[in-house]
């Protein structure tokens, strides 16, 4: 699995149409996405999700700070609607029973990331590089354009065991 980015549309998404409305009004957006608040939120939660991982000591995506496993990414957008919705009185009514057992679970799976009870993927499916000479990397067939040794420079005169007897010598 790959890891992806979390973004402030992700958590948004979560929401009805009609919630996502609440929640611009609420930010006194004219115009614009305007939702500073969840993308402050968003950022957090990517943070502490990848402080969680760290703790485990699990390989994080160095390249993006902004991404997150996949197997992660459901808990993290739990966590952020949930801090989304505390962060603002009026929006009681939205903080539902199910959604704060969303959040409560999400933060289990995180300690089980961090107790290295919960595996992580790692950002980049580990792959394998053949210029570097891994043991069996070679052609198991000569292909004709394989450059093949002459007999003569095929092995040296000097025998392995030299106690043992010679070789028979071909008859014409």
């Amino acid at each position: 699995m790959a890891w992806v980015i979390l973004t402030t549309d992700d958590v948004l998404s979560e929401f009805t149409p009609n919630e996502a409305a609440t929640l611009r009004n609420l930010q006194g957006s004219g115009s614009g996405p305007g939702y500073a608040n969840i993308d402050v939120i968003t950022a957090r939660t990517i943070d502490e999700v990848r402080g969680y991982i760290m703790a485990g000591d699990y390989a994080i995506d160095d390249a993006n700070d902004d991404t997150l496993p996949k197997g992660l990414f459901a808990d993290a957008i739990a966590i952020a609607r949930w801090r989304v919705l505390i962060s603002a009185p009026q929006l009681r009514q939205l903080q539902t029973e199910e959604r704060r057992k969303a959040y409560e679970d999400a933060l289990k799976k995180l300690g089980l990331v961090a107790d290295q009870k919960f595996n992580v993927e790692p950002p980049e499916p580990p792959t394998s590089d053949l210029t570097a000479g891994c043991w069996n990397s070679e052609n198991k067939m000569l292909m004709r354009t394989h450059p093949v040794p002459r007999p003569g420079a095929q092995g040296a005169d000097d025998y392995a065991n030299p106690e043992a007897p010679a070789d028979a010598e071909p008859t014409p």
